[in-house]
């Protein structure tokens, strides 16, 4: 009889200190580690698809907590609400921000605190709220908003370099170029050929008349002029074509000429 006693005793004293052990360590996880962490909010208005409890936060790769809650924003349905427990040794601070971001290919995602200058003052809760760290888009999220722009302006861009660069057009600045070389030519032989034979004394410059001899200083100084214009014309032609192609330009007349409505 006493031994049974006994027996039942060592029972309930193993079971009472088996439940004991159980509520401490609830207590310990629960409440024991708390001071060494600290809580923060984010806000996100992207899809946080691939996030889940539990999931990493990062700050420059390295792990400074975990994500303890994911859910909508009770006062904007518009936002996802994150809830993290960082430790309490990390500084965040005002001028930081958290971004979604992935492991390679794997779909699975974590976040990322970037920012914070040596400078910058830390983050602090105000009226014992849990402080709020800002959010930034996440790299998909601004491709995908580049995405429609970059097409639209690369249409644009093959559209005009499609004008430009057809049979007809190419053509037409093959041929311009060609003329206005060889008129270039012609006109600087033209212009060697009076001055050597002016050089060799072809021309009796003592028996010409005063107006003669100004009549070929103004041929020869417009010759030179329209040779000078003609060279530029053609590097213009060649650095710019497409400007060539979509101007009009009204050619200089020439020595003696006159306009055709004249």
């Amino acid at each position: 009889m006493e031994s049974r006693i006994n027996y039942i005793i060592v029972g309930i004293f193993v079971l009472l200190f088996g439940i004991g052990l159980a509520v401490f360590a609830f207590w310990l996880e629960k409440y024991g580690t708390y001071e060494d962490f600290k809580y923060y909010k984010t806000f996100m208005k992207e899809s946080v698809s691939g996030l889940s409890r539990e999931a990493s936060v990062k700050y420059r790769g390295v792990d400074v907590g975990i994500v303890e809650n994911i859910r909508i924003n009770p006062e904007n349905s518009e936002e996802v609400e994150l809830l993290f427990r960082i430790k309490k040794e990390t500084p965040i601070k005002k001028d930081m921000v958290v971004i979604l971001k992935f492991y390679g290919l794997t779909g699975l995602a974590y976040m990322e605190i970037e920012g914070g200058g040596r400078d910058a003052a830390l983050l602090k809760s105000q009226d014992d709220e849990i402080p709020v760290i800002k959010s930034a888009p996440s790299l998909y999220t601004r491709l995908n908003e580049l995405i429609p722009d970059i097409a639209l302006k690369l249409s644009t861009v093959l559209g005009r370099a499609n004008i430009l660069l057809n049979e007809e057009n190419l053509e037409n600045t093959s041929k311009l170029i060609t003329n206005i070389a060889d008129t270039s030519d012609e006109v600087r032989q033209l212009a060697n050929v009076i001055k050597k034979s002016l050089h060799r004394g072809d021309y009796n410059i003592n028996k010409m008349s005063s107006a003669t001899i100004e009549q070929v200083n103004e041929l020869l100084h417009e010759m030179k002029t329209l040779i000078i214009d003609l060279e530029e014309t053609v590097l213009s032609i060649q650095q710019n074509s497409k400007g060539l192609l979509l101007k009009r330009t009204i050619p200089k007349l020439g020595p003696g000429e006159i306009k055709d409505n004249e």
